[in-house]
């Protein structure tokens, strides 16, 4: 096959000829030979452009001519390494950014889970007519076989979460077992690390399951060091000895990521809650789905009403991709600060935009000789959007740099508990995908203007006056002016979106929650059920261990309740005498001992408190706080009068929670404490009554210590009180008040930081380009301002002359941005869970900012300004 190279030389020797047979006609008809030289070579055209047309011809040009671009790109940008480096840094702060946060999104609402096909994971929600979506619902295990027999549904697992204590070590340990069904494992397709995991034949016909279990990868680290002798051993839980069969990969955390998996016990008669967690049917949709399951349903309500809403019954299929942790209060943040790492995004566009603008009208001259010699407009802007490409890819792969980085400090900041325990954030190939797509997308978007802004040039202007073009003119000034406008606009968005979620975070701290956090320990207390298994032998034992733990020396007061102190735990029907009752209201129950107010700290309103007899006997007395006084008519005082709690006339839900003899469900109100954020500090108090503990005697407790000093310090000394009275007692993490109430401000605490960092990055992006901006209208107005200091204008005049061009930039960014921060007020505010809103002082203090930004931003190119020399401006090119 003939080499271009050959036949390039072939096409030129072919071309020759015919100029020398044109000059050869010439010079017989009588011309002289210069003459019918050049004669022919007119009439023959350009060679090199014959030669470009039959190479066209030959074969495809353009990823030679891309070369071409590239290298011509790459020396540009040698040649203008300070445009070079202004714009990388924008694109690298903007890209970087993006590319970090979405590593966040990506990691934790795309593509969270390790589990086979997650997006085809279904949970059953059973609401009332009125009732919005809150979960999933609890089915017996009578009712799950049921559920399985239906034909929508191809698979059904279930799964269940209990408390578990660990013993035969040092210190005994209560964990929150997951148990699963037969074929959970399959359902989900989660293959082990190490031995196996949990099938069908584990459990046997009659539905007992084998003493087996399967480790956490957290577990057997922590317990074992990675040891993979430890398939075979033993551990025991709730008295029970179990075989280790299977560790798992780090990743896999079905409802837990430090504890174990163990089989179901499959008994119809259990009345206790299982998660039933089914896959479709092929072919089979969800509106289908919940059809069939809906009949099923209103047959089980019949059967069950009280553990189903009243009314006629809604069913809806919940996808497990919308229903996780982080499927709440942390998508709707990483949404916002998607959009917020957009207008950074934006900002670094639009700057860059800019100064390819200006840069493109300083090479007016070079692109107005291209057109006149022959080169085509199209040819051109691909010449310029190749450079901007090319310089976005630069900048991404720069970004992906600072993304690596970022991403970790992400990742610290993000609070745990909003975000699943699978969930892993790293940068992987999707994520640098989108990177790409990113880096190409902003070449475009900000190499467009500038492109098709050279498609205009005023040629015989530019070539003539040396450089000053189209682009050099009014229109390409309000262009970039413009800009700068928008850059400082998108600033004021982000700066005001910032300003909600500090003084939204400030305001947060704050807030009072009820009760006095600092110096109280927390800690939970598990007895082992079985060798407790009377009401009166576990209440004897909680008891004991209160009183020994009060006379610790540093302990001011201690108190025991149910789990969830100091918020309330379950939540229960009831009524109050001579008033009708409401249906679905309802009142939050705790448990708690005679020393609960002093502990936490919480005021004694009226009324009085709890005896220790009274506690002893689980007589049937009752706190309420404010809120559920107010649940009384105006003026009426609660205390003294009945009330009854309808939890209290049923036996227990949970098997191993025992209930008081003779327990009824009306309590008589002896005191009114104050509210206390029982709903969460954002929240608004819910009506509470508080019982005594010894009205039930779970498995597991809350221990809470008001000391003198440090909390943290007495731990030990708990442990030892708790092992003199059973050495098998677990007690679970210490943790203080003050940490749970640190807990509540995690999320917006994780919002305010990245929101306000956006917002400096755009700031900081905003004020690169008004300098840059002003530093190119300062050059293209070099003459000008020789003429005016010619005659007579002082430095002080041009420095007034510049910074008032950028007041008149800022003013129209500021007062757009403003707009536009309306805009996005209720979203920050609702992400804060504060009703924090835009007031004088803080829009004031953005003006300032943004105003003290820009002048500085453009004190340095306008001082230049001022000290130009009117001889050396007047001589001066522009």
């Amino acid at each position: 096959m003939e080499s271009w190279e050959d036949r390039k030389k072939r096409l030129e020797h072919e071309m020759q000829e015919h100029v020398d047979l044109e000059t050869q006609e010439n010079l017989e008809a009588g011309m002289a030979p210069l003459e019918a030289r050049q004669a022919a070579m007119k009439k023959f055209g350009s060679v090199a452009l014959a030669i470009d047309q039959s190479r066209e011809a030959w074969r495809w040009l353009w990823p030679e001519q891309l070369w071409q671009d590239v290298r011509f790109a790459l020396r540009t940008f040698r040649k203008n390494a300070g445009f070079t480096a202004v714009a990388l840094l924008s694109l690298t702060l903007g890209i970087g950014a993006s590319i970090a946060l979405f590593s966040v999104v990506y990691g934790v609402l795309i593509a969270p889970y390790p589990y086979a096909r997650p997006n085809q994971i279904w949970a059953p929600a059973v609401l009332g007519p009125n009732d919005a979506i809150h979960g999933w619902h609890w089915y017996s295990q009578r009712e799950m076989e049921e559920i399985e027999k239906l034909p929508a549904f191809g698979d059904v697992m279930a799964t269940s979460v209990k408390p578990v204590m660990l013993t035969g070590g040092i210190n005994p340990e209560n964990f929150y077992g997951v148990f699963l069904s037969g074929g959970a494992f399959n359902f989900l397709e989660g293959k082990p690390l190490i031995g196996r995991t949990i099938q069908p034949f584990d459990i046997g016909p009659g539905g007992d399951p084998a003493p087996v279990v399967v480790l956490t990868y957290g577990f057997w680290q922590r317990f074992f060091g990675g040891d993979p002798r430890a398939i075979g051993r033993t551990i025991t839980l709730d008295d029970v000895p179990r075989t280790i069969i299977g560790v798992m990969p780090p990743r896999f955390g079905w409802w837990t990521n430090e504890a174990f998996w163990l089989p179901l016990r499959m008994d119809p008669k259990d009345p206790s809650g299982l998660a039933v967690i089914v896959r479709l049917a092929p072919g089979v949709k969800p509106p289908a789905a919940e059809q069939q399951l809906n009949q099923l349903n209103v047959r089980f309500a019949a059967q069950r009403p009280d553990d189903y809403p009243k009314g006629q019954l809604r069913t809806i299929m919940l996808n497990y991709m919308d229903i996780t942790v982080a499927s709440g209060d942390m998508s709707a943040s990483l949404h916002l600060l998607l959009a917020a790492v957009g207008l950074l995004l934006l900002i670094a566009c639009v700057n860059v935009a800019n100064l390819q603008l200006a840069r493109t009208t300083g090479r007016a001259r070079e692109i107005a000789m291209r057109i006149a010699v022959g080169s085509g407009r199209g040819r051109l802007v691909r010449q310029l959007l190749t450079e901007s490409v090319l310089l976005s890819v630069v900048g991404g792969a720069l970004g992906v740099l600072f993304a690596l980085g970022a991403t970790r400090l992400i990742v610290v900041l993000i609070p745990p508990d909003y975000v699943p325990n699978e969930a892993r954030i790293t940068i992987n190939g999707y994520v640098l995908l989108f990177s790409l797509g990113v880096s190409m997308l902003t070449g475009i978007l900000f190499g467009l203007a500038p492109a098709l802004r050279s498609l205009r040039p005023d040629l015989v202007g530019t070539l003539k006056d040396g450089g000053a073009g189209a682009t050099g003119s009014v229109g390409g000034r309000t262009i970039r002016s413009w800009l700068v406008v928008a850059e400082i606009s998108l600033s004021v968005i982000l700066l005001s979106g910032a300003s909600l979620s500090v003084r939204g975070f400030v305001q947060l701290l704050h807030v009072d929650p009820g009760f006095r956090p600092e110096k109280v320990l927390r800690i939970g207390v598990t007895l082992a059920p079985k060798r407790y298994p009377t009401w009166a032998q576990r209440n004897v034992l909680d008891r004991n261990l209160l009183e020994n733990v009060m006379n610790l020396p540093g302990v001011r007061a201690a108190e025991l309740g149910n789990e969830g102190l100091p918020y309330s735990g379950w939540r229960s029907s009831f009524a109050i005498a001579g008033q009708p009752r409401v249906d679905g209201r309802k009142v939050a129950i705790a448990l708690i001992s005679g020393l609960y107010l002093p502990t936490l700290g919480i005021p004694l309103r009226r009324g009085r408190e709890f005896t220790e007899a009274e506690v002893e006997r689980g007589t049937r007395v009752a706190l309420i706080n404010e809120s559920a006084a107010r649940l009384w008519p105006a003026g009426e005082d609660p205390v003294g009068q009945a009330m009854q709690i309808d939890d209290l006339a049923q036996p227990p839900d949970n098997p191993q929670v025992l209930a008081a003899p003779g327990i009824a469900a009306s309590v008589m109100i002896v005191g009114v404490i104050g509210d206390t954020k029982n709903n969460g500090l954002g929240e608004v108090p819910a009506p509470a009554v508080y019982l005594p503990y010894t009205l039930y005697a779970p498995p597991d407790r809350q221990l809470a210590v008001r000391t003198t000093g440090d909390p943290l310090a007495i731990v030990n000394a708990v442990r030892l009180k708790a092992r003199d009275l059973d050495k098998d007692v677990a007690l679970g993490k210490p943790n203080t008040l003050d940490e749970l109430l640190s807990e509540e401000t995690q999320q917006p605490r994780f919002f305010m930081a990245l929101f306000s960092t956006f917002a400096a990055l755009g700031l900081a992006l905003a004020a690169i380009g008004i300098y840059s901006v002003i530093s190119y209208h300062i050059t293209q107005r070099v003459q000008e301002i020789g003429v005016r200091m010619a005659l007579g204008a002082k430095r002080g005049d041009i420095l007034r002359l510049i910074l008032f061009m950028v007041a008149k930039f800022a003013s129209l960014g500021l007062a757009t941005g403003l707009v536009g921060s309306l805009l996005i007020e209720r979203l920050v505010r609702f992400q804060m869970f504060t009703r924090t809103s835009f007031g004088v002082a803080p829009l004031a203090t953005i003006a300032l900012l943004l105003a003290a930004v820009a002048l500085l931003a453009a004190w340095l190119p306008a001082a230049r300004a001022g000290n130009l020399n009117p001889v050396t401006a007047l001589r001066h090119e522009a």
